[in-house]
């Protein structure tokens, strides 16, 4: 189910062919189509954040449980491929509850209104100096500015 996530997420289709976990190990290796091992420094940047969602991803289907999906500023590192396939194929269904943490660079409107069919709500984290404390108010970052 990682193999299947991360293949799903890449851009590269046939970067990796399969992952193994060690079973008694968790050592976690990643194969090309010739059944070499690759080394994850070989990995892109935004390919290594790939493969951490596709990994969270993979566990979480594997459960067999809907667990909710927390994910902190996921397309910091991502080119604009990885960011689309992200938006469009992980958001929507990664789990019945999704929460994206996220920059107004990283969701800018283009993923915004891709992603807003699926959302329940969006919030915006404001920090007030004066009072030293964050608070959460309705709306995304350039929501009033419209």
């Amino acid at each position: 189910m990682i193999t299947e996530s991360f293949r799903f997420l890449l851009r590269k289709q046939t970067l990796v062919e399969r992952i193994l976990i060690h079973p008694s190990t968790f050592a976690v290796t990643l194969y090309d189509s010739e059944g070499q091992a690759i080394p994850r420094q070989r990995l892109s940047e935004g390919e290594k954040q790939l493969f951490a969602v596709a990994m969270l991803w993979g566990l979480a289907q594997a459960s067999a449980r809907p667990l909710p999906a927390v994910i902190d500023t996921p397309m910091a590192r991502l080119d604009s491929a990885h960011r689309q396939n992200l938006v469009e194929r992980y958001f929507p269904h990664a789990s019945h509850q999704v929460i994206v943490l996220s920059t107004d660079t990283e969701v800018d409107r283009h993923y915004y209104e891709l992603i807003q069919p699926f959302m329940a709500r969006a919030y915006h984290l404001d920090y007030d100096e004066a009072a030293k404390a964050t608070h959460a108010r309705e709306g995304y970052f350039w929501k009033e500015r419209i």
